[in-house]
């Protein structure tokens, strides 16, 4: 019998190859690991069809619902530990009155037994003002920081017409202006998790930041369109964030044949097989940075608005086109620079000798000394599961039926974690081993819609 890990995971295109890479350091370190969404978790711990042991989220404060998850789990005697996705690190904003305050606590510090840091910007902040709590902050870095470092990973398909030329990636991240929800909605979701209760003045600066982008939208269509009609001999792909409305892009940009609309796989695959890279203030940048990559920070609209600024000292800043038309005509003389990038991206984002996913689960070998071996039944699991999840589909079908909703809605339903099966996780995984070199053997098991072992 063996220790299990359970990881919560929000975004697949986000946080897949880092989780399967933590995956694959628990496995060396003989855990069993089990991948998941928060609400396969919830109901398999209201039934009580996993035992306790080490459980991996995403965040820390969100609302009541995620405390009340935390309170369950800590009084069931899990070990619940975290790495922040949304990491705040590269703002400019104060981050503990912005960032800290809104998105950990005293409270549920208390009920966590290890908080992952991204770099020593956040650890020696969070240490700082947390400091009854000091010694459950690990220096570790980020697995996704991991899967950047390794330029090779993503082969493009050799039949892929987007890099049937040199290919400059666009990534767009208006995550207010131009969100899969309207903004009304984003707001009020904001308002109900308490953020605005927690950090007063953070409603009036998401309020900027939403007029802000609403503008730089604009710029961004104005931008495309002149890029792909004075580069024919580039091939252009807007990669919109998994949040936004993808449909927008599509409605507003001129139709090309060196233009194309895509964000059906993560960053770090369209990153590494690109030429270059057009975004602003967007964690994209930095990644590409570490990808080696040319950055472009886009910024025609001259507004502070603190939120991803930390990329205009890590990436080459173009205020119009013009400018922008410069530098993808001289890229090589640009170079040179990311070697100054990489050593500013590093105070923020650890990722220098160093294995991310490796420190993490190594922190989890020590923690597990403090839980039994255990062994859940498999099947009962995927047998459960099967009837809840079908359920739960037949009235989500259902209400949608009676309301007549849209197509737009019904995307709604999965747009963050959609249906994975089994082969392509078995792929992912096995060629993230490879690059690691990590030989160890495992079998991989779908249990659910949304939950996968490894063991």
């Amino acid at each position: 019998m063996k220790k299990n890990i359970y990881i919560i995971m929000e975004i697949t295109k986000r946080e897949l190859y880092g989780n399967l890479l933590l995956t694959l350091y628990a496995l060396k370190n003989n855990f069993n690991v089990y991948i998941g969404d928060s609400n396969t978790y919830k109901y398999l711990i209201k039934r009580n069809l996993i035992d306790a042991s080490i459980i991996h989220t995403k965040s820390i404060v969100h609302g009541k619902l995620k405390s009340e998850l935390h309170e369950n789990l800590f009084n069931k005697k899990f070990l619940i530990t975290a790495i922040d996705e949304e990491h705040g690190v590269l703002d400019t904003l104060d981050y503990i009155k912005f960032f800290a305050t809104n998105r950990l606590s005293n409270k549920e510090l208390k009920k966590i037994a290890a908080f992952f840091c991204w770099g020593k910007y956040d650890y020696t902040k969070l240490k700082k003002f947390f400091p009854t709590y000091k010694k459950k902050f690990h220096l570790t870095g980020s697995p996704r920081a991991d899967i950047w470092k390794k330029k090779k990973l993503f082969k493009s398909n050799t039949d892929n017409l987007i890099f049937s030329k040199n290919c400059i990636l666009i990534c767009t991240n208006f995550s207010f202006a131009n969100n899969i929800t309207s903004h009304k909605s984003l707001f009020q979701k904001k308002k109900l998790e308490g953020y605005y209760d927690r950090s007063p003045e953070l409603f009036k600066k998401n309020k900027i930041f939403f007029n802000y982008q609403k503008k730089l939208l604009f710029e961004f269509v104005k931008l495309i369109n002149s890029l792909t009609k004075r580069y024919p001999n580039y091939n252009f792909c807007v990669r919109p964030h998994p949040t936004e409305n993808i449909d927008f892009w599509a409605d507003h940009l001129t139709k090309n044949k060196n233009l194309f609309i895509d964000n059906s796989k993560s960053s770090s695959y369209w990153i590494q097989n690109s030429d270059m890279i057009i975004q602003s203030g967007c964690t994209t940048g930095s990644e590409g940075v570490i990808s080696d990559k040319t950055v472009i920070n886009y910024v025609p609209i001259d507004l502070k608005v603190g939120f991803g600024e930390y990329l205009k000292k890590i990436s080459i800043n173009a205020k119009n086109k013009s400018q922008v038309f410069k530098i993808i005509e001289n890229k090589k003389s640009y170079k040179y620079l990311n070697s100054r990038f990489k050593i500013k991206l590093d105070r923020r984002i650890l990722f220098n000798r160093n294995i991310a996913a490796k420190n993490i689960s190594d922190v989890w070998l020590i923690l597990s000394k403090k839980i039994k071996n255990s062994k859940n039944n498999l099947f009962k699991i995927s047998l459960s599961l099967l009837i809840f999840e079908n359920i739960k589909s037949f009235i989500q079908r259902l209400i949608l039926l009676v309301k007549r909703k849209n197509i737009r809605f019904k995307k709604l339903l999965n747009y963050k974690y959609p249906e994975l099966d089994k082969q392509f996780i078995e792929h992912e995984i096995i060629n993230l081993s490879k690059h690691f070199n990590i030989k160890k053997k495992f079998k991989v098991k779908k249990l659910g819609k949304k939950l996968f072992f490894f063991g």
